[in-house]
């Protein structure tokens, strides 16, 4: 219990926007009969046409409408998806540029809807309009320094299919499976030259490369062919927050193909290292001076309005107007320039992540592999011996280059760092005028946490710095959760660090000697108050262990929730957690008057009857947890029989 999982280097692709679950959308917009006369089936009507600027039209329109709920229904039911992917080829490059940004800013909506569009095939004319951008020199982006260096029309419409494709691929292995196919792997390697192609088109290929190089050993056999194109992107001088980025997603890359961080994991660790130097706090106060730069957009409505005519204006006269019209002000460069920071240092985190993850999977699952012959009953506790759930050992599980890389380039340090909250002031306007940043420091935050959850699961404590510095991040930690967190995925992050941290300190009770019952009862309502299940049973485990570590007086109080809270938890899973911790507390201690004084004999009976009603009616829906949920159970039979056993001789001291 308790082990991270190897993380996915990118970003959850899930439903920014706050609507209201896609897939309901989607299903309703099948199943409703059309209608006549509304603004989609207008808009249907412009992309069908043979007129270049009605389909422009269509397609700005359709750009810009995704934005509301309703109108998602209303696009699967007029089957407008499968109609705007086929102008990908359209023989006009205007066309073809309005469609890709088009369809870009549907797949950024939801997975759901990423996997209604893979199933109307937009695949096909996506990757036939990637083919056409060859990568042995035959086209190089141009770029306007009239128009904050923005690159020509072409050219822009490779960035946005570069990114629709990425947002698939993420989203739906169907696409990367069609992706693997289509040869382009190899094409795209080259476009990582952002000498040539510009910092835009070699970021949105890096975020591309990381995704499809998870866990896809067909695109291992390709980019381990180009290991020194990556490896020179680890090196590019840093200028700007781009180049942080860009060196980021390379470093990414090479983690994911086993043979090239075989030979290069000191200098992705260095990476790693120079990536979360950068001073994060100052670029959110410097972009938060700014705001609120702009009134924030309302949501466009689902209506078609005629687009202003210029009788004198060219083609090319009016495509450079709306290109015009189309560019970031400063504030919205701003905000992209530190979403690129918060997004490296987010990615950086989690390849350190997967580097220790690495070799401890690869030992839990040949030990899984060894024991796999034994019975269940050999791994359960015996309560007729000493010993239960070992502190952790003070031993590190990585390899020596990976800590001493840890340790000499302070990266603890630098994870902590990147975990802390932000000033309060920069916070609220955060919220107030800019969402989408917030998210992206929240994720660093969790990021930085995780990583950090994983190195206490793989370090010893004294490379952690040592008992001291454990329990003051436990104690900072504590304080920061207890003054509120607002963000669930932030409060479950911080409660596994609290958790993990708490585990290094099983053996140094003096730490907790000033530890009051108020000081207790904070946790004890974290768990009454927690709807959360993943939070709820890390609340209940650092009970267990803090059972282990206070005064008897504290003690009973902790059993005495415990059993409460047992005998009402719905979730089977939680209740294991929690009865384990319970019997955690006496495995060093016999507690004979909390035994005895909390009639722990009846009530442990009572929840033995419990778990195995429960484990029994939720077997199916535990999946992976249900072995160790029924060790648990197994344990808790033992445990009822060893409290038998105690008390069968105990005389309370009925002096006092």
């Amino acid at each position: 219990m308790g082990k991270a999982k190897k993380l996915k280097l990118h970003r959850n692709n899930t439903n920014p926007t706050g609507l209201m679950n896609v897939n309901q959308l989607i299903e309703q917009g099948l199943a409703e009969s059309a209608k006549s006369g509304t603004p989609v089936e207008a808009i249907v009507e412009q992309l069908e046409s043979a007129v270049v600027e009605e389909k422009i039209c269509g397609l700005q329109s359709l750009a810009t409408i995704c934005q509301g709920e309703a109108n998602i229904g209303e696009l699967v039911r007029y089957n407008v998806i499968r109609i705007a992917a086929s102008l990908l080829v359209d023989p006009d490059q205007s066309v073809r540029h309005a469609t890709a940004g088009a369809l870009r800013n549907l797949s950024v909506i939801s997975v759901e809807l990423c996997e209604f569009m893979v199933d109307q095939d937009v695949l096909t004319p996506l990757l036939a309009l990637l083919i056409r951008f060859p990568s042995n020199g035959q086209w190089t982006p141009t770029f306007d320094k009239n128009m904050q260096n923005q690159m020509d029309e072409h050219s822009d419409t490779f960035l946005h299919a570069v990114n629709l494709l990425w947002n698939l691929c993420e989203s739906t292995s169907d696409a990367l499976n069609v992706f693997n196919q289509s040869q382009l792997l190899e094409n795209f390697v080259t476009f990582l030259d952002y000498n040539v192609y510009g910092q835009e088109i070699a970021i949105a290929v890096a975020q591309c490369l990381l995704v499809v190089s998870e866990e896809n050993a067909s695109s291992w056999r390709v980019l381990a062919n180009h290991g020194s194109e990556l490896i020179s992107l680890l090196t590019i001088q840093v200028v700007d927050n781009a180049t942080i980025m860009l060196r980021a997603l390379a470093a990414g890359i090479i983690g994911n193909v086993p043979v090239l961080l075989s030979s290069h994991t000191s200098k992705v660790l260095i990476c790693v290292s120079k990536t979360l130097e950068t001073n994060h706090r100052s670029a959110l106060g410097n972009l938060t001076s700014m705001l609120p730069f702009e009134q924030q957009k309302d949501l466009v409505d689902l209506e078609v309005t005629d687009d202003v005519v210029f009788d004198d204006e060219t083609e090319a006269q009016s495509h450079q107007r709306r290109r015009k019209a189309d560019l970031p002000s400063e504030g919205e460069l701003e905000v992209r320039d530190v979403g690129r920071l918060l997004q490296a240092q987010r990615i950086v985190a989690e390849i350190l992540t997967n580097i220790c993850s690495s070799e401890d999977d690869w030992q839990s699952e040949n030990n899984d592999h060894d024991n796999s012959d034994g019975s269940d009953a050999e791994s359960v506790y015996d309560y007729d011996t000493n010993g239960l759930n070992e502190s952790i050992e003070n031993t590190d599980k990585i390899s020596v280059e990976v800590l001493e890389a840890i340790k000499s380039l302070a990266l603890v340090e630098k994870l902590w760092q990147k975990a802390q909250p932000v000033a309060e002031n920069v916070y609220q306007l955060l919220i107030e005028s800019e969402p989408s940043t917030l998210k992206k420091l929240d994720a660093l935050r969790i990021s930085a946490m995780l990583c950090l959850h994983n190195l206490c699961n793989n370090i010893s404590t004294d490379d952690l710095g040592g008992p001291a510095a454990v329990y003051n991040v436990w104690i900072d930690l504590g304080q920061q959760v207890f003054q509120g967190q607002r963000n669930g995925k932030l409060l479950e992050a911080s409660t596994s660090l609290m958790r993990a941290a708490l585990e290094h300190l099983r053996k140094s009770p003096e730490l907790f000697q000033q530890m009051t019952e108020n000081d207790l009862q904070l946790m004890l309502n974290g768990v009454t108050e927690c709807e959360d299940i993943e939070i709820r049973a890390n609340w209940l485990r650092m009970l267990g262990i803090l059972g282990c570590l206070l005064p008897e007086s504290h003690v009973k109080v902790i059993v005495d929730f415990v059993l409460n809270i047992c005998a009402n938890e719905a979730d089977v899973w939680v209740l294991s957690e929690a009865v384990d911790s319970m019997m955690d507390i006496f495995a060093d201690n016999d507690w004979h008057s909390i035994m005895h004084g909390l009639g722990m004999i009846a009530k442990c009976k009572q929840l033995d009857r419990i778990m195995r009603e429960k484990l029994k009616r939720d077997k199916r829906q535990l999946g992976d947890r249900f072995p160790a949920v029924s060790t648990v159970r197994t344990n808790l039979s033992r445990f009822c029989k060893y409290l038998e056993t105690e008390l069968k001789n105990y005389k309370p001291n009925t002096e006092s």
